[in-house]
């Protein structure tokens, strides 16, 4: 009965080129290292040039290059901003030796104040003296000395190198008729101002530099083939590493062959997936982040064990350290997320692409001793357990289940290794005990890993999971626990169709779980108005009865937006929200339809439909028959086994010629199933009861003695009340 897919070509398609990008990437065939060095260790071994190679050593000529650019001196150029600042800084200091023999203080006051003045204070004795008992006149032209001095000694270049030169040769620039005591104290005040005036041009320096570095010719480095690359207990440096690299020592050898080969096996198994999607359409798979699920799920274990075997292969020990990866936890992860026929394909497929990994795509070295039986061995471990762990995670609802399943793939993993054992002609009796703990360690992390996998990546890519439908199942939700406390009937009515589509549901092979959480959270909305609907009403005053059937329609139409809005406030689960517009699909308000079409034949069918959308899965299906059901039977004044039988039949008959059920994939043999489990679960729910008699006298005076003797008080006050009928009557 379904005539869309949840599956479309279009995301089959993308689904494919996904898992085709993630599956070249998981397997290409790029290695780990297989020498595992670090400067400054201690080479544990002697290793040698496998073959003759030169190479440019870009750590040599790099080290080259900058030894030439630190031999090239800074380039210096003149700052004229250097006099000027000097300049500065000497008037500054002649202005303060100026307010100093100004001042009346005693000779050795002045001679301390003097050096106070930061450029002022390196003066000697005799050239402090001097300053003080200048004349006013020698003392003007001390000044202007200086400033000339100063001037022409850094009008020009001076590097670092002449600076001292400079200082020393101070006297010289004085004229020849200057006092003794004027020149020893322009001397002594020009000499500490007198600095390099010499910067660093950066830009100039920087660009010899680098044309020092072109200069340097690229260091050719040559190994012979069998030349020793690193001694034994040699200590490991950066150009033995580069050596080492450069052999192929340290990482996987590229081949094009092995990239083809990865291409091709990639692309046939990310069609042949996308081609059981699209044909077989599981429900569990519906959306693109399922889909990008998938892909991601199936790739991961590859690229862990393509990484994993170059690092441990062969296993010249019989340690059997291959068999050690939990890869059955993607599967596992797959049946708990998603659904378990999906998971045995990719249970499948991992167990043939987990062997490919170990013996066709590593390098040959790695792996020469990897024969058939070894090959065989992890096809059958890695395909068998993860196959026994797909069937334990079945629809698990609780995570004791993990552990069950944990155990379960350790115990498979073991048998089959334990079996292709004795067909070994290598087999030796401690080979039991590695077999034993490898098998132990791959259960316990497949479990650990699928269930760390439901718990998050649940949750990250949006997917329902069993643990939280198990806890919107409990009827103590806050949700459900508003709706008993302000909506008691529509309670209990979504509680008897939650039982009713329940069984159903496991009966036709659908999700039971979710049909009874779906059908308990589908009538969510009237909680915000439940005086609205018939079944809140108990007997009271209906306010229908005072508005216009359009205004009635639209306002019961309102439950479904309203319960949207709840679902979202209380983060429910997309396929839990899903019951909410889909039980009433596009189906008429029909009450007040025909109550309009009464007086108004013409009236618009459309102003009392649902929004829908129709039901796109059989859980949903189920959970509109059996709401249509209950409600069929409990407004029925007859409910006899007979009319429980039509009245069910005529409600999924008027559905299926509705098209209600066109975009579901419930078949005829499904609604008749559905239709038989409504029709026993009703008549269960409506049996007919004996009437009892009347209890009789002595029934009542036992009856009342047991009463009054469970309460002595209740006895007494009764007691005390006799002889006032008044009392008594009231």
């Amino acid at each position: 009965m379904n005539s869309g897919r949840t599956i479309t070509p279009a995301s089959a398609f993308a689904f494919a080129v996904a898992a085709f990008v993630a599956l070249v990437v998981a397997l290409f065939p790029i290695y780990p290292r297989r020498v595992e060095v670090n400067v400054g260790e201690t080479a544990s071994r002697t290793v040698k040039a496998p073959r003759a190679f030169t190479f440019v050593s870009e750590r040599l000529t790099e080290q080259q290059k900058e030894e030439a650019a630190r031999a090239v001196p800074d380039v210096l150029s003149y700052d004229a901003s250097v006099r000027s600042a000097q300049l500065a800084r000497l008037d500054a200091a002649l202005a303060a030796a100026t307010r100093i023999r100004n001042d009346d203080a005693a000779q050795a006051a002045k001679l301390a104040a003097l050096a106070e003045v930061s450029d002022l204070g390196g003066l000697s004795a005799e050239a402090a003296s001097a300053l003080l008992n200048l004349s006013d006149e020698d003392w003007q032209a001390a000044i202007a000395e200086a400033r000339r001095v100063l001037g022409e000694t850094l009008a020009g270049p001076l590097d670092a190198a002449t600076v001292g030169t400079a200082r020393n040769t101070l006297a010289s620039r004085l004229p020849v008729d200057a006092g003794a005591e004027t020149a020893l104290v322009v001397v002594e005040v020009v000499r500490p101002l007198v600095v390099s005036t010499m910067i660093v041009d950066e830009n100039a320096t920087e660009a010899a530099r680098e044309e020092a570095r072109r200069a340097v010719v690229p260091a050719q480095v040559s190994y012979a083939e069998g030349q020793t690359i690193v001694e034994v207990r040699q200590v490991i440096t950066e150009e033995t590493v580069e050596a080492l690299e450069e052999a192929g020592l340290l990482s996987g050898r590229f081949r094009a062959g092995a990239v083809f080969g990865v291409v091709v096996i990639s692309a046939v198994a990310a069609v042949s997936l996308s081609l059981y999607l699209l044909f077989l359409q599981p429900q569990g798979v519906a959306g693109s982040r399922p889909l990008l699920l998938l892909a991601l799920t199936l790739a991961a274990p590859l690229l862990l064990a393509r990484v994993y075997f170059s690092l441990i292969l062969p296993d010249e020990e019989r340690h059997f350290l291959a068999f050690v990866l939990p890869v059955a936890a993607a599967p596992m992860a797959v049946a708990a997320l998603l659904e378990t026929g999906v998971a045995v394909v990719v249970a499948g497929l991992l167990g043939a692409l987990v062997t490919l990994t170990a013996v066709f795509l590593p390098d040959l070295a790695l792996v020469v001793t990897v024969h058939a039986l070894d090959a065989l061995r992890l096809m059958l471990v890695y395909g068998f357990s993860a196959l026994a762990g797909v069937y334990m995670m079945n629809r698990a609802e609780r995570l004791q289940r993990y552990l069950s399943a944990a155990l379960v793939v350790a115990g498979v993993s073991f048998a089959v290794l334990l079996s292709t054992w004795f067909v070994d002609s290598d087999r030796e009796t401690g080979d039991l005990a590695w077999m034993a703990a490898v098998s132990a360690v791959n259960g316990v992390g497949s479990g650990f890993l699928a269930a760390g996998a439901f718990v998050t990546v649940g949750f990250l890519f949006g997917i329902t999971t069993r643990v939280q439908l198990m806890e919107l199942s409990q009827l103590n939700s806050p949700l459900l626990r508003r709706l008993q406390a302000e909506a008691p009937g529509t309670f209990h009515h979504s509680v008897v169709v939650g039982n009713l589509a329940e069984r159903a549901a496991d009966l036709v092979g659908a999700d039971p779980l979710l049909t009874r959480v779906g059908c308990y959270y589908h009538d969510i909305g009237k909680v915000l108005q439940p005086g609205l609907y018939i079944e809140n009403q108990l007997g009271g005053d209906n306010p229908h009865d005072d508005l216009p059937p359009e205004e009635s329609a639209a306002r019961i139409v309102e439950h479904i937006t309203n319960g949207l809005e709840l679902a979202r406030k209380h983060h429910l689960p997309d396929r839990v929200r899903q019951f909410i517009p889909e039980h009433h699909g596009t189906r008429l308000v029909a009450y007040f339809y025909r109550k309009a079409a009464e007086k108004r034949p013409e009236v618009d069918a459309e102003v009392f439909r649902y929004a829908g959308p129709k039901p796109q899965s059989r859980e949903t299906a189920i959970v509109m028959l059996a709401d249509a059901c209950e409600a069929y039977v409990r407004s029925s004044p007859d409910r006899s086994a007979e009319a429980i039988d039509r009245l069910v039949d005529q409600a999924i008959a008027e559905r299926v010629s509705e098209g209600q059920l066109d975009e579901c994939d419930l078949t005829f043999r499904d609604l008749r199933t559905v239709g038989e489990s409504f029709k026993a679960t009703l008549r269960g729910v409506y049996h007919p009861r004996i009437e009892y008699p009347e209890p009789t006298e002595a029934e009542r005076r036992l009856a009342g003695r047991r009463f009054f003797a469970a309460s002595p008080q209740r006895a007494s006050d009764a007691e005390s009340r006799k002889g006032h009928p008044r009392t008594v009557s009231h």
